[in-house]
């Protein structure tokens, strides 16, 4: 017999953002540095295509950037994606 966890109950029941921007330092030291990457593989895999990643190196565990300001870069990759 099989027994489904009352844990996945709700297992594709939610409406996933079909748009995704993650950044990540690659110092970080109370996060496991795979924590960001899966996170991206498990959208991947619920179909979601449009996930904007990046690593930030010598950055820790922060609103990380390769340049700029991060809230502005933010702000500008909504703007984008609203045009879509």
């Amino acid at each position: 017999m099989y027994y489904l966890s009352p844990a996945f109950a709700g297992y594709r029941q939610s409406k996933v953002a079909r748009h995704w921007r993650i950044r990540t330092g690659i110092m970080q030291g109370d996060t496991a540095n795979t924590t960001e990457l899966n996170l991206q593989l498990a959208l991947q895999n619920y179909g979601i295509r449009d996930v904007d990643f990046a690593t930030v190196w010598a950055l820790a565990h922060t609103m990380a950037e390769r340049t700029g300001d991060a809230t502005a870069n933010f702000i500008s990759w909504v703007e984008s994606v609203v045009k879509k």
